[in-house]
């Protein structure tokens, strides 16, 4: 792993000039304007100057709605989207960590309401896994009890860049349970569980995550959503075999589903890796429309299309795909980022919601090192989003799992009103 060098302590000192990676990259102006609230939610907005530059960019750099905040994903850059520290993973990791800690800050929200730090770290910088969360850790004690979920990149858009972390947080009463080792493996926040867990070859898949939930009083069948990461280089048929156990699994509780492939990593201690958010209040009913795209035409795929809980509505990764399973506007990612945005309102609204009520949307993408292609599918995303619009997350490399996808994008809305018949 790279060094500590050079990074200055979390405490006292506001990330200025620092941007997110799906917020302002290019546009340079680094402060956040003030946080704009829309209906019953806050939308923490980029810097005005934004606006003057590209008037169609339309999305937040965290939303916090209901019991919700959303972050993007947050990154080391400054003015004009330059990488600040290049190459230098411990310096960008405590700077994104103590752009998460602002973000959370102005949303009005305590940091004991952090629930998920997602980590999208460089492969090649980092060795070991658990001496790098300890190094986060003893810089960000604060942050013992939240789920870090690890998972690796092959690539970012922008030389230089070596860490992205996207949060969750969460109101409602506290608890976590923590693995073997002692990292933290869920946690709740009032009703709401987040769980992951990584399944060795030839262990029984959901055993992990299953226990973890069961610590916290809950289990498999009140999972809402449901993401999946595969190794790259896991065998084909491995993969499908993986996938029809957890059709199986969750065949009469479907969650909604999103999949993407992992860099290929030599010696890889899992087949596949787990991360869910749950649902464990016996007031509130889980609505499930519509079937999620299939991995393959012939798949019986069980997993919803969108779930609703309560007020939240987690909607599917969305494949660029005609209504027989087709893959549509091969080799064109722009083309394609349009119809799965369009799959995605359509998917929403079938579900009592609107693309406006959108808290977050993440897409994985194929990609190496390209910030063209980046910038292609983001402004293609865009278009459809309300202004101002969700937090977003944009993950290159991490390839959908579907042959000629080249992205697939999930939603999370929360919607007011009554609940959905």
């Amino acid at each position: 792993m790279s060094g500590a060098a050079g990074a200055a302590p979390h405490s006292g000192r506001s990330p200025e000039g620092r941007h997110d990676g799906e917020a302002d990259y290019f546009l340079g102006e680094g402060n956040v304007s003030d946080a704009a609230k829309v209906s019953d939610r806050l939308h923490i907005s980029v810097s005005p100057a934004i606006k003057q530059v590209m008037p169609e960019f339309k999305i937040s750099r965290a939303v916090r709605a209901g019991a919700w905040l959303f972050t993007n994903g947050q990154m080391d850059m400054g003015a004009g989207g330059k990488v600040l520290n290049p190459g230098d993973l411990m310096a960008q990791t405590f700077a994104c960590m103590r752009s998460v800690y602002e973000v959370i800050a102005k949303a009005d929200c305590r940091l004991t309401e952090l629930a998920q730090l997602q980590i999208f770290y460089l492969a090649t910088s980092v060795g070991d896994e658990a001496a790098y969360r300890s190094e986060i850790l003893a810089e960000f004690p604060e942050c013992a009890d939240v789920l870090i979920v690890m998972t690796p990149v092959p690539s970012f858009a922008t030389v230089g860049s070596e860490v992205e972390i996207d949060a969750i947080a969460v109101t409602g009463r506290r608890a976590s349970v923590t693995d073997a080792d002692g990292a933290v493996q869920a946690v709740r926040r009032g009703d709401w569980l987040l769980a992951s867990s990584r399944a060795a070859h030839g262990a029984p898949l959901c055993d992990g995550l299953r226990i973890a939930l069961e610590r916290l009083d809950g289990e498999l069948a009140d999972i809402c959503r449901l993401y999946v990461y595969f190794p790259a280089d896991l065998p084909a048929a491995d993969r499908a075999a993986i996938e029809r156990e957890l059709g199986a699994l969750f065949g009469r509780s479907p969650p909604a589903y999103h999949a993407a492939l992992l860099p290929a990593q030599k010696d890889r201690a899992f087949c596949v890796e787990l991360e869910a958010i749950a649902h464990t209040g016996a007031d509130a009913d889980k609505i499930r429309q519509g079937r999620a795209p299939a991995p393959y035409p012939a798949f019986d795929w069980p997993f919803a299309e969108t779930l609703r809980c309560a007020d939240v509505v987690f909607a599917s990764g969305q494949a660029p795909t005609d209504d027989r399973g087709a893959i549509l506007h091969k080799g064109n990612i722009a083309d394609q980022a349009r119809l799965v945005m369009r799959k995605l309102e359509q998917a929403l609204n079938r579900s009592g919601a609107d693309i406006a009520d959108l808290v977050k949307i993440k897409t994985y993408y194929e990609g190496a090192w390209d910030k063209e292609n980046w910038f292609d599918n983001l402004r293609a995303r865009m278009e459809l989003l309300s202004d101002p619009g969700p937090a977003s997350s944009g993950i290159e490399g991490l390839r959908p799992v579907m042959a000629d996808t080249l992205l697939s994008v999930d939603g999370i809305a929360v919607i007011d009103g009554a609940p959905l018949a």
